[in-house]
């Protein structure tokens, strides 16, 4: 047979093989940027208007000082008091500079502490920044986010040039909902990844003003308001990590190295640690709360029986209420019908063989038909819209909805316009007694549920009830309330229960941040998880910023499946049980689960994608997952299903090219050798009969 071959390259990685760590280069970068704008000096990295005036005029007459503490051997912080006598306005800078990283995270505190209400604050940006440019072209990488499509988390690319300009922002108030609040710039040989912390509607500003320099501005997109005496609030917290290359990667590819920086670096210090360890991402059996308690205790007791690989059994919505799920937000009872002696002959059955189990909430939208609807008569816990579908139609059309009809995103504008009643009111986490009547609630459940997972979704836009709730001279203060009301509950539980894990869910992965990913962990990125070619796209573009993440599909573990299967795999898996009207696929179901077992300590790894990003059923999509302390990796590649070319040749990375490489075919059992350079400049091979079909190899170091 005529095998046609297509040669797959981005670029290539010559020279000797390392990990991905920081450089004495990249280090000094970092304290030079911080000598830069923490130096004592009227230099910040920050600006706002107060009464009027911008805050560069304003600062240089202030008092201004300054200390340091270790927090531990790679941290110190380092805070900036800054104060106003004359209106008391203190503002307070905190900067966190680690020893193993070249990052700089920080995030300020904005008090009135005066006697009298403080003149307007407004367009308060904790990052504004003026940065050099050597080259004339400077390239700024982002990304989609999830908006529920094929497209959620598509890589996108902007050339700086002069005068350009663009601002993003997420939409809605859920902070990954349009765009992820992850950036590289690329300044040709060296860069800066910036990421926000953030969890409502920020903004981020990127121009180039002249040839010389590239600006920088982030925040929360909207603030407009007087502090009260003694009132305080905070901003989004900002990361900036440096990059140079010290890998001879070509040009166009150089900046993958700050990715790889980050995802070590979010691994290293925003990270969960339940019980005090690294989480690392569970193999899940998911099922839906619509069914009966029986069927649940049948399917967890198959998983016992048959000694299956599976950490995490995972029940979602339909649990609750009376009636239609998507109705009955704020009416927590157990539904006695389905579940008449609640979870606990559940969470012991798999407490009883070492498993654990994870149960789904979604406490902050709140139906009309509910108990909790009662609510609103204790003030300020419930927000609400006055014009209901109406207020939801003008924000959607405000950012670029509605779509075309035969755009998949039209499907879930029409969905949530359906959805959406008169009487859905927000609950507003950032009120005290509201968020401490929720945290009570709360525990009780874990409690008296067994709960090792707390999964917590947000299937409602928030950011029209915030706008709605402040007056004129308060715009963005329950916004800042809310997302401080936020982290503080999270804190609450995972101090209350420390070994505690939550699952962040938003339609999907629509709050993605710096200040969420060391909370909470994303077992379901996207509501839109269609067929593998979508599962494959959104792998490929959040592999570039996230480690941990997860597939909500749970693919099936059926014989021949494994392409869906490996179209699903990451950090963690999420499967299915195989129909007993086919026979018993234990032997299978096995076989699947330990080939993932065998292959995921590569998933927290370097990643490099092979192959340019495509949506086309007639191309071949692949990554790399390296790890270099182990001279060891992954290479996975999809042959999607009317492409015409058998074999791929597929160009490595960060390889020893003057040693020997052991390579694994992990289907076929096939071990053969290979030069480092020849795999790296002429490439691996890659053969897939099947279309679609998959391949999984490994390669090591001889």
């Amino acid at each position: 047979m005529f095998k046609k071959t297509i040669r797959l390259i981005l670029v290539c990685f010559i020279g000797a093989a390392g990990a991905i760590e920081p450089t004495p280069a990249e280090m000094t970068a970092a304290a030079d940027w911080m000598k830069r704008y923490f130096d004592g000096t009227a230099a910040v990295p920050f600006s706002f208007i107060f009464d009027g005036t911008d805050s560069d005029v304003l600062m240089s007459r202030w008092q201004r000082t300054g200390r340091t503490r270790r927090i531990d051997s790679n941290q110190s912080l380092q805070s900036f008091v800054f104060t106003d006598s004359q209106s008391g306005l203190r503002i307070r800078a905190e900067a966190t500079i680690y020893d193993d990283y070249p990052a700089v995270e920080w995030l300020l505190y904005l008090k009135n502490t005066g006697k009298s209400e403080a003149p307007i604050l407004e367009n308060n940006l904790p990052m504004d920044i003026r940065l050099p440019v050597a080259t004339m072209h400077p390239v700024l990488h982002y990304a989609r986010g999830a908006l529920c499509c094929i497209d959620d988390f598509e890589p996108m690319v902007k050339v700086m040039e002069v005068d350009s300009d663009l601002r993003l922002q997420p939409g809605g108030g859920r902070s990954s909902s349009e765009y992820l609040p992850f950036f590289n710039i690329d300044f040709g040989g060296h860069g800066m990844v910036a990421a926000i912390g953030w969890t409502g509607e920020w903004m981020a500003a990127f121009n180039r003003p002249d040839e010389q320099h590239v600006q920088i501005q982030a925040g929360i997109a909207l603030t407009h308001l007087r502090l009260k005496p003694g009132e305080e609030i905070r901003t989004p917290r900002i990361l900036l990590l440096f990059w140079q290359d010290s890998s001879r990667l070509p040009e166009s590819s150089q900046w993958l190295r700050g990715n790889n920086l980050l995802r070590r670096f979010i691994l290293t210090h925003h990270r969960p640690q339940p019980g005090g360890k690294p989480l690392q991402l569970p193999v899940i059996l998911s099922s839906w709360g619509g069914w009966k308690a029986a069927e649940h205790l049948a399917g967890v007791q198959r998983l016992t029986d048959h000694d299956l690989d599976v950490d995490l059994y995972w029940i979602d919505a339909d649990w609750f209420g009376q009636g239609d799920w998507w109705f009955q937000a704020g009416d927590w009872r157990v539904k006695k019908d389905l579940y008449p002696d609640g979870f606990k002959p559940i969470t012991d059955l798999l407490h009883q063989h070492g498993r654990e189990f994870l149960l789904w909430f979604e406490l902050f939208r709140v139906c009309k038909i509910t108990p909790w609807y009662q609510l609103r008569n204790n003030a300020g816990w419930l927000l609400e819209l006055n014009d209901g579908i109406e207020k939801y139609q003008q924000w959607r059309s405000g950012t670029k909805w509605p779509v075309p009809h035969e755009d998949p995103r039209w499907i879930e504008y029409e969905s949530h316009r359906s959805q959406m009643t008169e009487g859905e009111m927000l609950y507003n986490i950032g009120n005290v007694k509201a968020r401490q009547f929720l945290t009570q609630f709360l525990g009780r459940k874990i409690k008296e549920f067994g709960l090792d997972w707390y999964r917590e979704d947000a299937n409602i836009a928030p950011v029209e009830y915030w706008r709605e709730a402040d007056a004129w001279d308060r715009q963005g203060m329950t916004e800042i309330r809310y997302i401080e009301g936020l982290y503080a509950f999270w804190d609450d539980l995972l101090r209350q229960f420390p070994n505690l894990k939550i699952d962040n869910c938003a339609s999907g992965g629509r709050r993605i941040d710096l200040e969420t990913i060391g909370r909470s962990t994303v077992l379901h990125r996207t509501d839109w998880a269609r067929d593998a070619i979508h599962a494959q796209c959104h792998s490929y573009g959040l592999f570039h910023w996230l480690p941990l993440h997860m597939a909500g599909r749970g693919a099936a573990l059926t014989r021949g499946n494994e392409y869906e299967i490996r179209s699903v795999m990451t950090a963690g898996l999420n499967v299915g049980l195989w129909d007993e009207k086919d026979g018993d696929g234990t032997e299978e179901f096995k076989r699947l689960l330990q080939q993932y077992r065998s292959v995921q300590k590569y998933f927290y790894g370097d990643y490099y994608p092979l192959t340019p990003y495509s949506q086309k059923t007639t191309d071949w999509i692949g990554w790399q997952f390296d790890l270099p302390e182990s001279n060891a990796g992954l290479v996975q590649a999809f042959r999607r299903q009317e492409s015409v070319y058998t074999t791929a040749s597929l160009r490595l990375f960060n390889l020893a090219s003057d040693q020997t490489y052991l390579i694994k075919n992990i289907d076929t059992g096939e071990h053969y050798e290979a030069n480092g350079n020849a795999l790296m400049t002429e490439g691996l091979a890659v053969s897939i009969a099947a279309s679609p079909g998959s391949a999984l190899l490994e390669y090591r170091l001889k």
